[in-house]
């Protein structure tokens, strides 16, 4: 019990610092942003409840907006995937609702992981650009930025968990 709290810990951590000092720093351009601190919401067990979801969410999207000076975007972003991140982690899976699991290629396989990240980092960067725009008028840029920024955080997400599976 313990070393999970410190790996949750040690992940979060590691993950904001990413996002904050290298990311932020070494962005492509205004496109193709990874957003790799979704992966924690990601990877939270399944049996996660919504209240300790949406706290974990809202807490690594604050600490990655402190970092990059943008105040409430990413926390905001982090909320609405972790109130849809149940309902695609139960499309994804047929499991027991009672059988717990992180999701991952390990425990769900490749192609329903997939079909589980992608479209949790689409709404995730979605929202993040309609909010970060905040005009209807931007609508190309808005869905330039959403999909690039998509592709690379999902390739980036399945470059770890393939790195993840050989150890």
């Amino acid at each position: 019990m313990t070393s999970t709290w410190v790996n949750k810990i040690k992940w979060f951590v590691i993950l904001v610092l990413i996002q904050g000092v290298i990311i932020s720093q070494v962005q492509v351009s205004r496109y193709a942003v990874p957003l790799l601190y979704v992966v924690f919401i990601l990877k939270l067990p399944s049996d996660t409840g919504r209240k300790s979801l949406l706290f974990y969410s809202f807490l690594i999207g604050l600490c990655v907006d402190v970092f990059g000076n943008t105040p409430g975007l990413n926390a905001t972003a982090s909320i609405w995937l972790a109130m849809a991140r149940p309902q695609l982690l139960r499309w994804q899976t047929s499991r027991d609702a009672a059988e717990t699991f992180v999701p991952g290629i390990k425990s769900m396989r490749i192609a329903p992981y997939f079909r589980y990240v992608f479209p949790s980092v689409l709404l995730h960067s979605a929202v993040l650009n309609v909010v970060d725009a905040f005009s209807i008028s931007k609508t190309t840029d808005i869905a330039i930025a959403t999909l690039a920024d998509t592709v690379v955080t999902v390739v980036l997400i399945m470059i770890i968990e393939f790195l993840g599976r050989k150890k």
